[in-house]
């Protein structure tokens, strides 16, 4: 945004500059190395600018109904000049006080539409703390499968490494090919590219979590790749709990409230407001008549308002009803995208378990054993090296697979607790 600076002097004969504030930078803070994703999303939640704004704007909205309950400022009117001759002498002066007064309930729905307002605005920072933790916890398992993918590729490097010492020595004593080094050479870099990939999604996993906790590029952030993989729970509970406390449902609840004082404020639109007043006049005793006495005039006035026009009014409580109409259809959509969310994070989380659960028991140690038997035939020539590698490259793929399952099930759990309202 750009600066500005004013043409006059302020006191004092200096120049006064109004700048606008700069933009919020970047909070540099530490985060413990045994910090979780639940502590990360609190962190988030904390210094995150777009729930600062957000909270700015509830408190921003609680301050109009102070304002819709508020009367109108008073009004003080003196008139002077060639008054008015009367029996009791000359008018010099004469002024007032008038107040506006609106019919009765005016005020009182303005406001009450206000209050739902800033409670809708209220929901609405719940709301974006559900999705900024859930945003906070899809990162972290995004930093989790990295670290996993760069854990296991080191750990199938030193397989290869050992097992090129079983190849070299095949060819030294004439069992095996060049080619058989070659192969297992090119094996080597393939894991050495897969490496590079697994550390870009790692620094961006972190670049992607600094920039949710609002924390300058690089700091340093504890490692996911301990982190127990979450439980999605019960489907019909939290189907229960999206449905009736979900903080959308909440604001969109709060918005249809306040269409609601709108129509009642629009409703008594047809009735005239006042305008109650006190004046006064000062006569003086100067006057043609001989019997001027000079005494002043107060007197009090009495206005109302002529509800003429109807049609405007008319139009104001079609534009409420409409309104009501409107945000009543929001909660129907918003429930009803609530259920989808919930049910397709949590069958998403469940078909991730049950397939983390095959890897785990079954596939990952048939593998094994299937790469430890091949390796031992290999050695005896009763294998090829084709079919050591074939195993080894079974065997890789489902522990990155088994990595990759369980960073979906974290993903989807966290979509399933920010869906069902959980924080």
């Amino acid at each position: 945004m750009a600066s500005c600076s004013t043409g006059g002097s302020g006191a004092g004969g200096k120049e006064v500059s109004l700048e606008s504030p700069p933009p919020s930078a970047a909070v540099n803070y530490s985060v413990s190395g045994a910090s979780g994703p639940e502590e990360l999303a609190r962190l988030a939640i904390q210094y995150h600018p777009s729930l600062m704004a957000a909270r700015h704007r509830a408190a921003r909205l609680s301050q109009k109904a102070p304002q819709d309950r508020a009367l109108p400022d008073p009004m003080i009117e003196i008139a002077a000049g060639s008054m008015a001759e009367t029996a009791a002498g000359r008018v010099d002066a004469a002024g007032g006080v008038k107040q506006k007064i609106p019919f009765p309930g005016k005020r009182s729905a303005a406001a009450a539409a206000s209050d739902s307002e800033a409670a809708a605005a209220t929901e609405e920072v719940k709301a974006l703390e559900l999705k900024l933790t859930e945003q906070v916890h899809a990162a972290w398992w995004d930093l989790y499968l990295a670290e996993q993918t760069i854990s296991i590729s080191r750990e199938s490097r030193s397989v290869l490494e050992a097992l090129r010492e079983v190849i070299d020595a095949r060819v030294a004593a004439d069992q095996a090919t060049q080619a058989d080094q070659l192969r297992l050479a090119n094996e080597i870099s393939l894991v050495d590219r897969d490496l590079a990939n697994a550390d870009q999604l790692r620094d961006t996993a972190r670049a992607r979590l600094n920039s949710l906790l609002n924390r300058p590029a690089g700091s340093s952030l504890p490692s996911a790749a301990s982190s127990r993989v979450p439980s999605p729970g019960s489907l019909n509970g939290l189907l229960a709990q999206a449905q009736s406390s979900h903080p959308e449902v909440a604001a969109a609840e709060q918005r249809a409230n306040a269409f609601r004082h709108r129509l009642k404020r629009a409703e008594l639109e047809k009735y005239p407001d006042f305008t109650a007043g006190i004046a006064g006049a000062a006569v003086s005793d100067s006057g043609l008549s001989g019997v001027a006495n000079g005494r002043d005039q107060v007197y009090a006035t009495l206005g109302v308002s002529i509800p003429l026009w109807q049609e405007p009014r008319k139009a104001m409580i079609r534009e409420a009803r409409e309104g009501i109409a409107e945000t009543e259809s929001m909660i129907a959509a918003t429930r009803s995208d609530l259920r989808y969310r919930v049910e397709d994070a949590w069958y998403r989380a469940k078909t991730s378990r049950d397939v983390a659960n095959l890897f785990e028991t079954r596939l990952i140690p048939d593998a094994k054993q299937a790469f430890d038997v091949t390796l031992t035939g290999y050695s005896a020539e009763e294998s090829s090296y084709t079919d050591l590698i074939d195993t080894w490259r079974g065997l890789l793929a489902y522990r990155l697979q088994l990595a990759s399952n369980r960073a979906q099930i974290g993903k989807a759990t966290a979509t399933l607790r920010a869906a069902a309202g959980i924080r």
